[in-house]
């Protein structure tokens, strides 16, 4: 005959109370290897012996204490365990694991990720200041301490990339949707997310673009002129974010490596910039016009504490915001227009079109990937003479055409030596 469960009483239990006479920790069964086990304190716990499935060794579950645990409550757990025996299945050992998965849970978070992808970039050589700056203001205060199990697309959108596109940095909120990506591969390769949420966020695409840009020389006169107009139409606009955008001009550079140039990158006596390209990985070298070493000479009489050239308003610890040029070209009415990164493509095309240089040292000159006929990277230093010369002339041309003046002078004037010329087909259609 089995043996007879529920015992006891709801009644019973409220009014058991420990025997001073008796064990120092008693035992009133319910059956079904329920009991309800009380100590010299008087605390009532539910218990739940039973034989493991596999060994058949006894153990003991603590199912709870009264009056927290009523015994109904403690009756279905001991019949949901019952069950869990019958079909083989070790009901502690099943606690255990899903104690196991909600600490793992709790400790995959999307930090620990992000903190292990930059490691392993690390081991890759990779160039990651500008990574780590967005990571610390623009993901990680949002969604760093959350399980990488709870992100979802809507979460990611509402809470990181919306305002990043509130404020008109799209550029920023690519990159960061990338960054998320990139680091939430991770647990995916893995299996403790089942789906990658980033690559669904959605964002606004630009009318022109990724990076308007003017390219027509009466446009950027226009620009020029507005630019060097700044101190006296918007005096309330800061001289580096003023130094930076005019800087940006003559060096064209990208926004992220001008913003997040450091003091230790600036060699005034060879008078150029060293610094590692982000998009290539390699050292390149800025050659300085006399005009763009005048504007270093200036930040270097207002250099703080700060480790670099333009640091951010709040704090000297990093360096200004991608957001700050933006901001003042919109500001002075190019919004759409142009971009801070759009003086790459104005240098790209009128240095081409315009002033007739080489297009692979002005390629070098961008810290474009450049290969040879074999497909060889060239060297980063390759033509730096002519890129001396190139970033002079840019800068004095677009003096002139900031002033009104004269730029034919600046222009190549070639006669039918440079056409090339293409024998006729013979064959008819």
């Amino acid at each position: 005959m089995a043996k007879q469960s529920n015992k006891l009483t709801a009644k019973e239990v409220k009014n058991l109370s420990f025997d001073v006479n008796g064990a120092k920790k008693q035992r009133h069964p319910d059956g079904g290897g329920l009991y309800l086990l009380i100590d010299e304190s008087e605390a009532k716990y539910w218990r739940m012996d039973y034989r493991r499935p596999v060994s058949q060794k006894y153990n003991t579950l603590a199912i709870g204490t009264y009056p927290t645990i009523s015994l109904e409550q403690a009756r279905i757990k001991r019949d949901d365990f019952k069950k869990m025996l019958a079909n083989g299945i070790d009901p502690a050992e099943q606690r255990n694991n899903k104690k196991r998965e909600q600490i793992e849970r709790l400790e995959n978070t999307f930090s620990k990720f992000a903190a292990e992808w930059l490691e392993l970039r690390k081991l890759e050589n990779k160039v990651d200041s500008e990574t780590i700056r967005k990571l610390n203001k623009d993901i990680l205060p949002f969604i760093g301490k959350l399980p990488v199990t709870e992100l979802t697309t809507e979460q990611l959108e509402r809470d990181v990339t919306n305002a990043l596109v509130e404020r008109g940095a799209l550029e920023s909120a690519r990159r960061v949707k990338s960054i998320i990506n990139m680091v939430l591969k991770l647990p995916l390769k893995r299996r403790i997310i089942t789906y990658n949420p980033a690559p669904y966020i959605t964002l606004p695409q630009p009318i022109k673009g990724n990076h308007n840009a003017i390219t027509s020389e009466n446009e950027l006169a226009e620009l020029l002129q507005k630019l060097w107009r700044i101190s006296k139409d918007y005096p309330r606009t800061r001289i580096r974010t003023e130094l930076a955008i005019k800087l940006s001009a003559y060096i064209y550079q990208r926004p992220n490596e001008i913003r997040g140039l450091k003091w230790e990158n600036v060699f005034f006596k060879d008078r150029n910039l060293k610094f590692v390209a982000s998009k290539t990985n390699q050292v390149h070298t800025v050659p300085l016009s006399r005009q763009a070493f005048d504007i270093l000479k200036e930040l270097e009489e207002m250099r703080t504490t700060s480790e670099y050239v333009f640091p951010s308003v709040k704090t000297s610890k990093e360096c200004m915001s991608d957001g700050t040029l933006i901001q003042l070209l919109k500001r002075i009415g190019f919004n759409g227009q142009h971009t801070a990164h759009g003086f790459r493509a104005t240098a790209r095309t009128l240095l081409d079109e315009e002033l007739g240089y080489r297009t692979d040292i002005i390629e070098h000159q961008l810290a474009h990937q450049v290969r040879d006929p074999n497909g060889r990277s060239y060297n980063r230093t390759t033509f730096y003479n002519a890129r001396c010369e190139m970033m002079q002339q840019w800068a004095d041309y677009l003096d002139t055409l900031r002033q009104g003046g004269d730029v034919s002078h600046f222009k190549p004037t070639h006669g039918n030596e440079n056409l090339i010329l293409f024998k006729q087909s013979t064959r008819t259609a």
